[in-house]
């Protein structure tokens, strides 16, 4: 079935604005100690921080799931449909607005001002039987997230994409196989980093309907 990957995102924003955030507070980390702390930016996301960490003027406006006024710089992934992609969720498969097959990731982050309208994503997944691509896995690569509150084509809008491999000709193959998932973003100096192990969802009537790009 054929998402629009906007209107879902608005959907999320709608019913959850940024969702819960997760801080750290020095080098990386992994998805669960990220949970463990993930009220402080929410408390704190009234208060503007300059990077140094000494409050000042609020920083410019980001969207897209940024919150640079919070009080300590943190990386959350989510799925379509809002669940937060911890150890043990649900990653089902959705329709790119370009019409192909993919698994998305919308992100909530924050806590340091970039200065910039995009942020790198370093993406790496990995499914058992399923390491097709260049660098054996799944998937592995970069990904241009799109923050800045104008319209771009510059960046993915709303959602950080993971395509399937070439190899794969049935992505319902894919259905129930557990995955493992890294992804980081530098925030300054720091590196910020959400590991899971999910399950994929990919059911065959879903992928029998097909993929289309949007109109």
């Amino acid at each position: 079935m054929r998402r629009n990957l906007r209107t879902a995102w608005l959907a999320i924003v709608a019913a959850g604005c940024n969702y819960d955030s997760g801080g750290m507070t020095a080098g990386a980390t992994d998805s669960a100690a990220e949970q463990d702390s993930e009220t402080g930016a929410d408390t704190a996301a009234d208060e503007a921080t300059d990077p140094g960490g000494t409050t000042g003027e609020a920083p410019v406006s980001y969207c897209h799931g940024f919150q640079a006024a919070a009080a300590t710089p943190f990386l959350a992934l989510y799925a379509v449909g809002g669940e937060k992609l911890v150890d043990g969720s649900t990653w089902p498969l959705e329709c790119g607005s370009d019409g192909e097959w993919m698994f998305g990731l919308y992100p909530s982050l924050g806590g340091w001002d970039p200065m910039a309208s995009e942020v790198m994503f370093a993406v790496e997944v990995d499914v058992e039987g399923f390491d097709l691509d260049a660098a054996g896995h799944f998937f592995s690569d970069e990904v241009d997230y799109h923050i800045g509150c104008e319209e771009s084509f510059a960046g993915s809008f709303g959602v950080a994409p993971v395509s399937l491999p070439a190899g794969l000709t049935d992505p319902a193959q894919l259905d129930g196989k557990p995955a493992t998932l890294h992804v980081t973003v530098l925030a300054g100096a720091m590196e910020l980093r959400v590991d899971a192990s999910v399950t994929l969802s990919a059911p065959a009537e879903e992928v029998l309907r097909g993929c289309m790009a949007s109109a």
